[in-house]
């Protein structure tokens, strides 16, 4: 029971849709990163283009810290250069991540799919189909883990700052 003179101030949260700025920003994260991956010659993995769908929002409240509520599939077209031949040509690998469950519910464990493109050029030697394997292999072992902490920590500590209404 509250006493006479006592005021109640009721602490709402707020919510502030993000998705349009989810969009944006998962563009730009990943068509401006460079990955270099572990256990290659040099060859470095990049995106170009980004796809993504779903609900973002961050719920508010005065005094509290803001609160990620989403859900987003994302497409990332990869593809993974490698310098050959003592750095006179480039060897090319391409292909897709999907990550078909990113949400608030498990920050830390976005689910994706590794698709590898396993198109060989006509003439492709036993050594350049050994080169695009291990370039394959090195996205999985260094690239997954790298989009899994630019998801779960880059983008996530930025939509937790984007708590002012647009």
């Amino acid at each position: 029971r509250l006493g006479r003179g006592q005021v109640v101030v009721a602490m709402s949260w707020k919510e502030i849709n993000r998705t349009e700025w989810s969009r944006k920003r998962l563009e730009e994260l990943f068509k401006s990163a460079q990955i270099s991956l572990e256990k290659t010659e040099g060859a470095t993995l990049s995106f170009f283009r980004v796809n993504t769908t779903g609900d973002c929002a961050l719920a508010v409240k005065p005094g509290g810290q803001p609160r990620p509520m989403f859900e987003l599939r994302i497409e990332l077209d990869w593809k993974v250069e490698q310098p050959v031949d003592k750095g006179k040509a480039i060897a090319e690998a391409k292909g897709q991540i999907q990550v078909t469950d990113f949400s608030s519910e498990d920050i830390e464990s976005p689910q994706m799919k590794l698709i590898c493109d396993n198109q060989l050029p006509p003439g492709a030697t036993p050594a350049f189909k050994t080169l695009m394997d291990k370039l394959n292999a090195a996205v999985k072992e260094s690239g997954l883990p790298e989009v899994s902490r630019m998801l779960s920590q880059d983008f996530v500590s930025e939509l937790k700052q984007q708590n002012q209404p647009a």
